[in-house]
């Protein structure tokens, strides 16, 4: 049952403490016709703050990273803050990075839904946690090799020669900040022929087909590339197969992001936000990056979750089993 008073509160937690919304701001609020709802529900409590507040509505996009209509993207440019609620994510757009590029603020808050406007990861105090975030990502800017690990048997190594680690912590108030609470993480965006191993995702892929695994999905990287979905449940290695297939491009397959979550209250729920943000795992996206450090321009982004993993960077660990070594 939808407790009002508590997504109210949250919203307004989302508005001011994580989008620095102020009175003389504009914001925008863009939503698709599957989240107008909460489109609106945010749009009643923007009003509150600043006069500048407008709703727009798109078609649902096909995938993570499909640009937004031409003239929504034009009032998106135009705003202090943009507020990304679609199905669908815009943060690896063109639309989203012009934002940044020209001083806007943009949080990206695909997936959200009144249930998650309830969890505790929502509430927290993003800039609180910060220093952890800016740690990694500092790590990551000054690194050069990447390997990863878990006791499940994921060993894969990744080269990230000077590429600039991303600090994520959840909230943006400088101009050109990218922020999406609850995910609170570092990430960087690796050299993309340069990965080889294998990643053992036993945590979820988080989108409408898929979500929280019940089996582990196996990867085989060479050269940058995901040339080999294995596993026991075959029905999601064919909704794998399918997803990247329907691209139509081998640029979906590159792996293209290494994150680390770092919200202590985000649980694996199977949805984008609180499985990239939990405490406790890694993700690898594998897609577009080039709004966020990398080479890689494609209309498709998808992650992998997966627990307990052991970071070294330059030969210093990092992570062990997903705990933060300083």
């Amino acid at each position: 049952m939808a407790n009002n008073t508590k997504i109210n509160e949250s919203i307004d937690h989302l508005l001011s403490h994580c989008g620095s919304l102020s009175s003389h701001e504009k914001v925008v609020i863009v939503c698709d016709v599957l989240t107008t709802e909460i489109g609106q529900f945010f749009y009643d409590r923007a009003v509150g703050i600043t006069n500048y507040a407008s709703l727009k509505t798109i078609p649902v996009a096909k995938n993570h990273g499909e640009e937004p209509p031409d003239d929504v993207a034009l009032l998106m440019n135009n705003a202090d803050l943009v507020l990304g609620l679609t199905s669908m994510s815009m943060a690896h757009t063109n639309a989203r990075m012009n934002l940044t590029n020209n001083g806007g603020r943009y949080l990206s808050l695909p997936e959200y839904s009144l249930e998650l406007l309830q969890d505790p990861s929502v509430m927290v105090d993003y800039k609180a946690v910060e220093s952890d975030v800016r740690y990694i990502a500092d790590a990551f800017t000054s690194s050069h090799k990447i390997r990863v690990t878990t006791e499940k048997g994921t060993d894969i190594y990744l080269d990230s020669s000077g590429r600039i680690g991303n600090c994520c912590p959840g909230f943006v108030s400088a101009a050109g900040d990218l922020g999406s609470p609850p995910d609170i993480e570092a990430n960087i965006s690796p050299l993309e022929t340069k990965s080889n191993g294998i990643v053992i995702v036993d945590g979820s892929i988080p989108c409408p087909e898929i979500g929280l695994l019940y089996s582990p999905v196996i990867l085989t990287v060479e050269e940058g590339k995901i040339v080999k979905f294995d596993g026991k449940d075959k029905e999601v290695i064919s909704r794998l197969e399918k997803l990247f297939s329907d691209v139509n491009s081998d640029k979906a397959y590159v792996l293209a992001e290494c994150g680390v979550g770092l919200n202590r209250e985000a649980k694996l729920t199977g949805s984008m936000l609180t499985d990239e943000g939990a405490w406790g795992c890694m993700h690898f996206g594998f897609g577009a990056n080039s709004t966020v450090g990398g080479l890689n321009s494609v209309p498709f982004h998808l992650d992998f979750v997966f627990q307990d993993a052991c970071l070294e960077i330059d030969g210093k660990t990092i992570l062990k089993d997903g705990d933060i070594i300083r």
